[in-house]
C-alpha cells in the first residue's frame, strides 16, 4: 500500500495531462511540485479564470508574482498532489491549459474532443526561446526579484498615500464648493471637471486595493476598494479584480484577455476578423458588418470613444454582479453601488435644468478620458502573438506591455502606473516604487536579450494610432479585393 502511494507521487508530463483530461484535475506546477486546486478554485480571491489559465502549466513565476510568502507557506501546501517526474521526462514542458486549447471548439457547431495528446502538442516553431535561453531568462528574473526586495522596493511608503489623500480631498472639496455656491452654469461645469479629476486620481488607489497592495490584507484592502470604487465611483471592485487578474496572466491574447476585446469598437489585430471565441465572455465575438464599418474608422474615433469608457466600466461591473451570484461581498457591493447612484443622482437633481444636468454628467465622466487612454496605451500597440505555453512569464510581459516615459513631476497625473511593464513583472510592488524599479528592469532586459519598450506619451499615442490605422486599412483592403473579384466574376 505504501509503495503504491509513493509511486503515485511522481508524475510524468503525459500522466499529468491524463489526470487533467480523464479526472478533471486542476493541476498546477510550482517549483516542480504539483498542486491540485479543485477544492480551492471556488474560493480563490483572484477568481476561477486565473487558475484555469494556469492548469497544466509551470506557473512558478506567476504564483510568486501574485501571492505573498505567507500564502505560499500556509495555504499552498494544503493542495499538494505530487512531484514532477523529471528523471523520466526531463525538464517539465508546460502543457496547454484546456481553456486555451483551440477555443473554436467552444462553438456548438464544432464537437472536438479534448485529449491528453492535445494538451501536450503545440507548434514548436512559435516558441520564442530555446531551453537554455528560457532558463537564463527565468533565472535572471528571479534574481532581479530578490534584488528589488532587498532594496526595499516592495515596501509600501504610506506617506505617499498621505500626500495623495490631500490631493483627493482638495479635488473633492473644489467639486463640492463650486457645486454648492453655483450661481451660473459654468460653476456647475467647473464642479463636474473637479469631480471627474477626483475620480481619475482615486482610481489609482482603487487599483492598489484590488492588488492588495495597501495593507496586504484581503479583507481590509477589499473594503478600501469597495468604498473607493463602489461608493465613490459606481464601479464594482470585485468585477475589476476578476477582470484585471485575467488580463495580467494572459496579456494581449485576443481570445483570452478582456482588456483588448472591444468589438465592435476596436480591433487591434486582424485575428478579430475571424469572430474568435472569448473565454472571458464565454461567447463568440462576432465580427459583423457593423463591426467592420466602425473598426475601419477606429484610429479616428479612438479618443472620442475613450471619453465614454467610464460608462462601459460601470456596465461591465453590473453585468458581472448580475451573473456571478456567488461573488465575494456581492451584496455589499450592490448596496454600495446603489449608494453611489443615490448621492450622484441626488446631486444632479439640484442642478436647475435638464440640459445642465446632462452636461454635468457627461463632463464629469469625460474628464476621466486620459486615464483610459493611458491604460490602453500600454497594450494596444504591443504584440498579440501566441508563443506557446512555455514562453517565460517575464518574456511575455515585456513583449506585450509598454511603459510611458514622463518627467517625475508628472507621476501624479499618471499615478505611477505609466510603468505598466514593470507593474506586470512585479504586480505586488507599490506603484510609487515603479519608476525606481524601471532602471533595473532595463538592465535585466538588456542582460537577457529582451526588449524593454518605453516611449514618451506622444510617441506611445502615435504607435497605438498606427496599429489601429493598420488594422483599419486591412478592412478597406479586404473590401476592395472582394469588390474587384466580384467585378471580374461579373464580366
Amino acid at each position: 500500500m505504501s509503495t503504491n502511494i509513493l509511486e503515485k507521487k511522481k508524475y510524468t508530463r503525459k500522466q499529468i495531462a491524463e489526470r487533467i483530461v480523464d479526472h478533471g484535475d486542476l493541476l498546477v506546477i510550482y517549483l516542480n511540485k504539483i498542486y491540485r486546486l479543485n477544492a480551492w478554485i471556488k474560493h480563490h480571491p483572484g477568481g476561477e479564470m486565473a487558475i484555469l489559465h494556469m492548469v497544466g502549466k509551470d506557473a512558478t513565476d506567476e504564483i510568486n508574482a501574485y501571492h505573498s510568502d505567507h500564502i505560499l507557506r500556509t495555504k499552498l501546501p494544503s493542495f499538494y498532489f505530487g512531484d514532477v517526474d523529471n528523471q523520466n521526462c526531463g525538464e517539465f514542458k508546460s502543457l496547454i491549459a484546456p481553456i486555451q486549447l483551440d477555443t473554436r471548439r467552444q462553438d456548438i457547431n464544432n464537437n472536438q474532443v479534448l485529449t491528453s495528446e492535445s494538451l501536450m502538442h503545440f507548434d514548436d516553431a512559435k516558441m520564442i526561446q530555446n531551453s537554455d535561453e528560457h532558463k537564463h531568462i527565468i533565472q535572471a528574473y528571479r534574481q532581479l526579484d530578490h534584488k528589488l526586495r532587498f532594496l526595499g522596493l516592495f515596501d509600501c511608503n504610506y506617506f505617499d498615500y498621505a500626500r495623495e489623500c490631500v490631493r483627493y480631498f482638495s479635488l473633492a472639496f473644489l467639486a463640492f464648493y463650486f457645486f454648492m455656491t453655483a450661481t451660473r452654469s459654468w460653476h456647475y461645469y467647473l464642479s463636474a471637471i473637479f469631480l471627474g479629476a477626483f475620480w481619475h486620481q482615486l482610481t489609482f488607489t482603487a487599483h492598489d486595493a484590488g492588488h492588495l497592495a495597501i495593507t496586504h490584507s484581503y479583507r481590509i484592502d477589499t473594503f478600501i476598494g469597495i468604498f473607493i470604487a463602489n461608493v465613490l465611483g459606481g464601479i464594482s471592485i470585485g468585477w475589476w479584480k476578476y477582470h484585471h487578474n485575467i488580463h495580467h496572466l494572459v496579456t494581449n491574447s485576443p481570445e483570452h484577455d478582456p482588456d483588448i476585446q472591444h468589438l465592435p469598437f476596436f480591433a487591434i489585430t486582424p485575428r478579430f476578423f475571424q469572430s474568435i471565441y472569448s473565454t472571458y465572455h464565454k461567447r463568440i465575438m462576432s465580427y459583423t458588418c457593423i463591426s467592420a464599418f466602425i473598426v475601419q474608422f477606429q484610429h479616428l474615433t479612438y479618443y472620442v470613444i475613450m471619453c465614454f469608457a467610464r460608462f462601459n466600466l460601470q456596465i461591465q461591473s453590473y453585468i458581472h454582479l448580475f451573473k456571478h451570484t456567488n461573488a465575494p461581498y456581492r451584496l455589499i457591493e450592490v448596496c454600495c453601488i446603489l449608494a453611489y447612484w443615490y448621492w450622484y443622482l441626488l446631486a444632479l437633481s439640484y442642478i436647475p435644468t435638464y440640459p445642465q444636468r446632462f452636461l454635468y454628467l457627461l463632463l464629469s465622466y469625460m474628464i476621466t478620458m486620459p486615464l483610459h487612454v493611458q491604460i490602453t496605451l500600454s497594450h494596444f500597440g504591443m504584440s498579440t502573438e501566441d508563443y506557446g505555453p512555455c514562453e517565460s512569464f517575464p518574456a511575455k510581459m515585456l513583449r506585450t506591455t509598454m511603459d510611458v516615459a514622463c518627467p517625475t513631476w508628472l507621476d501624479f497625473f499618471h499615478g505611477g502606473l505609466q510603468y505598466q511593464a514593470v507593474h506586470h513583472l512585479f504586480p505586488r510592488m507599490p506603484r510609487h516604487q515603479l519608476r525606481a524599479a524601471s532602471y533595473f528592469v532595463k538592465q535585466f532586459a538588456d542582460e537577457v536579450g529582451l526588449t524593454y519598450h518605453i516611449y514618451g506619451f506622444v510617441h506611445g499615442n502615435v504607435k497605438v494610432l498606427g496599429v489601429l490605422k493598420d488594422v483599419a486599412m486591412q478592412i478597406k483592403l479586404m473590401r476592395d479585393v472582394v469588390t474587384t473579384t466580384n467585378i471580374y466574376d461579373h464580366h
